[in-house]
């Protein structure tokens, strides 16, 4: 560092820039001597503030970005201002682990995105977990973030709905799916009280799936926040999972998030329950959720969707929790391995006036689709196709085992 800082006294600043960048900047992984650089001279201020190095630096302490990180760098400005954010957030919130606001805000952004233009009704329904697994802090961090992300949303989303579902054996509609109130959800959030017991998420699920069902605008978007730790067995989980594929498969414009809360948080189940691979190679995985994206996917970009051949008949299992909730659980098949499909090729609506018209219809339709199975969409519970991992966020975490 001693040598860097002799290069603004002794005249070297006259070389080339990405000789500079070469030789000294490239040279300083700690962010602290880059800053004291950066003091030297308005020049070197310049060099210290190359995106790339700052990318380069935030990788080297928190791994390559993601979606969300790359759109949080949009948002703070620069990767430079978002390692800052980040680090301050780190430092005050030890030995627990939180986003940084921009982070918050890229989060919550994908709740406010809509399909069908910004009159569109969006549908939020938070389900918090009141389990014996989430202590009173953990459970204060739950609804301190549904009462934010509900005033963020607010601020761009003109016709928004808000429900708040607690649950845990079973659930408590906390506030119902209306229009937002914000001074009553404070309200509500304030005086609720944890109901204790298992992680019941499947029964959360379900709820979820009957407030938005009843209480929605037909194309309204529907987002369902998962907050907890995630810490249930294999078997809630594939429950939980196949309720998921359900309700994607009955309503439109549906997408899952999830965000972690707690100590132990287990973020490969939560990442399964979402859409993601299962956490074992024999659990089975349901079709009906790929079949009703691509049909969404091929319905907006006006082509008929392909035919589909019906899907297996579900295993024993399977029918054993149609018997014990008494409720249609959608078709399943057991796979050894799970692959990607081929996106189909849609057809142009047969008969159609214009023919170039269907043509860039059935190409768009085409393009939607390869784009739905790069993103892994057979995975995907996401109106928009996004995998797991993007609509997943560490919200208040540590390493420790459960209290």
């Amino acid at each position: 560092m001693a040598r860097a800082l002799s290069l603004a006294d002794t005249g070297l600043c006259s070389v080339p820039d990405d000789v500079l960048s070469a030789t000294v900047l490239a040279q300083l992984d700690c962010p602290k001597d880059l800053a004291r650089l950066a003091s030297c001279s308005a020049r070197f201020r310049m060099l210290a503030g190359c995106e790339n190095l700052w990318r380069t630096l935030y990788c080297a302490r928190w791994g390559e970005p993601g979606e969300l990180t790359r759109r949080a760098a949009t948002i703070a400005g620069g990767y430079r201002r978002l390692y800052g954010s980040k680090d301050v957030t780190e430092k005050a919130a030890a030995p627990w682990t939180k986003p940084c606001p921009e982070e918050l805000r890229a989060s919550v952004e994908k709740l406010a995105t809509r399909l069908l233009g910004e009159e569109q009704q969006v549908n939020v329904v938070f389900l918090v977990d009141g389990s014996g697994s989430v202590n009173a802090e953990e459970f204060e961090a739950m609804l301190g973030f549904c009462v934010d992300a509900s005033s963020q949303l607010a601020e761009s989303v003109p016709h928004l709905q808000v429900a708040v579902v607690q649950f845990s054996n079973d659930v408590r509609v906390e506030v119902a799916l209306a229009p937002l109130e914000l001074e009553g959800l404070r309200k509500t959030t304030r005086e609720m009280v944890r109901m204790n017991g298992g992680t019941n998420v499947a029964v959360a699920l379900t709820k979820a799936g009957q407030l938005l069902k009843r209480d929605s605008a037909p194309d309204a978007m529907r987002h369902v926040v998962l907050l907890t730790d995630g810490r249930v067995d294999s078997y809630q989980a594939h429950e939980a999972r196949q309720v998921a594929d359900q309700l994607a498969d009955e309503q439109r414009h549906v997408s899952l998030f999830a965000y972690g809360v707690g100590r132990g948080v287990d973020r490969a189940e939560l990442l399964h329950i979402i859409g993601g691979p299962p956490t074992c190679t024999h659990v089975p995985l349901s079709h009906a959720h790929h079949h009703y994206h691509l049909h969404h996917h091929l319905h907006a970009a006006g082509a008929q969707p392909p035919a589909q051949p019906p899907p297996p008949p579900p295993p024993a299992q399977a029918q054993g929790l149609q018997a014990a909730h008494g409720q249609q659980q959608p078709q399943v098949a057991v796979v050894a391995v799970v692959a990607a499909p081929h996106a189909p090729q849609a057809q142009a609506p047969a008969g159609g006036a214009d023919a170039a018209a269907a043509a860039a219809a059935a190409a768009a339709a085409s393009t939607t689709a390869a784009a739905l199975t790069a993103a892994g969409s057979c995975g995907c519970l996401s109106a928009f196709g996004e995998p797991p991992e993007a609509r997943y966020l560490a919200l208040c975490t540590r390493d420790d085992a459960p209290w």
